[in-house]
């Protein structure tokens, strides 16, 4: 083999070792994740076709613990082919437990062999600079491998510990004390977003867009009191009228941190509600997004103490362009589980 074909694959090893660890070490529900995830089948598939060029056209006869490694490693590869075709959600675990063992086998194996080479082949011995760049990259990828469980552990431990519901030793005495008090946009509601001030809130209109994976809890949401929670409940609607004749839009703000997230997180309901009883956001009643983007539950006192953002990759997940709807939801059936967490 060239020594610039062997560079050419042990640089694309070593990163696609690297891209590996972080894939299983930092799952999060972000652009650079998800380009991660595809980079994922683009450099296996990549490297596995300059080793059969390497072995076909030069004829190229690897050493047995080389040979093991890519015959190990070609069993993996279709095994991951196999979660590329049917995505690793629950149930397809297997085969993914399946592609990450048998990888992690023939990876073992190929590193085991590289490391001999660099120190025994006379093509790469006799070049020192080549030595000490294989030797450095197989450092950082077997530091990469022994971290990434356990910067995985502490992560979900850090997630739960930021997740876990905390109540104060006292109630609020009186509305002042809920939430962030009379200063919050959103008051008397406990309710509030990442951002501390309003934000878009179109994306409690987009339900239907959850219905293309999850059609059966989406159909139940559609007939839920949920959906029916805002001004397309003639009850509530009614109620909150005569409030707001009554006593203003403020007040009312204590329903809606519940009720009316596509009216109340965007501040129009400062206005009253009869003004824009026909728009889009005041029919909505809670969405999907209603529940899943709450992002921090600060206690279960007081009324809806609960922190709410624009999901990251919402756009994305909502665009009527069928190809981004289409990368959208085969990045999530290849990684669900930032999506799962959410």
């Amino acid at each position: 083999m060239s020594p610039a074909t062997l560079r050419l694959l042990v640089a694309g090893f070593v990163v696609l070792l690297l891209n590996s660890a972080y894939l299983a070490a930092l799952p999060s529900a972000s652009l650079w994740y998800f380009a991660n995830v595809a980079a994922h089948p683009l450099l296996g598939l990549g490297l596995a076709g300059i080793a059969a060029l390497a072995l076909l056209r030069r004829r190229w006869k690897p050493p047995p613990l080389c040979a093991a490694g890519l015959g190990v490693s070609a069993i993996g590869l279709l095994l991951g082919l196999g979660v590329a075709a049917v995505g690793a959600t629950r149930a397809q675990r297997p085969l993914l437990v399946a592609h990450v063992t048998v990888m992690v086998v023939g990876a073992a194996l190929l590193a085991a062999h590289l490391w001999r080479s660099a120190a025994g082949n006379r093509a790469v011995a006799g070049n020192g600079a080549l030595k000490r760049a294989l030797r450095a990259g197989l450092a950082v990828v077997l530091l990469a491998a022994i971290a990434a469980p356990f910067v995985r552990s502490a992560t979900d431990a850090e997630w739960r510990r930021s997740h876990r519901i905390v109540n104060p030793t006292s109630p609020p005495v009186s509305m002042d004390d809920e939430g962030r008090g009379p200063d919050s946009p959103f008051f008397p509601s406990s309710a509030d977003t990442n951002v501390r001030d309003i934000i878009p809130a179109d994306f409690f209109l987009t339900s239907e867009a959850c219905g293309r994976c999850h059609k059966d809890i989406y159909e139940e949401w559609n007939a839920s009191a949920h959906h029916f929670s805002s001004f397309n409940n003639q009850w509530y609607r009614k109620s909150i009228e005569y409030m707001q004749d009554v006593v203003g839009t403020k007040p009312s703000k204590w329903c809606a941190g519940c009720h009316d997230h596509a009216v109340f997180f965007n501040g129009r309901f400062d206005r009253p509600i009869r003004e824009q009883i026909d728009t889009p956001e005041a029919q909505a009643g809670l969405a999907c997004t209603s529940c899943h983007s709450i992002v921090h539950v600060g206690s279960t006192m007081g009324q809806g103490d609960f922190v709410i953002e624009y999901p990251p990759l919402h756009d994305l997940a909502a665009s009527e362009n069928p190809l981004l709807q289409w990368l959208h939801d085969t990045a999530t059936y290849l990684a669900p589980e930032p999506h799962r967490k959410t």
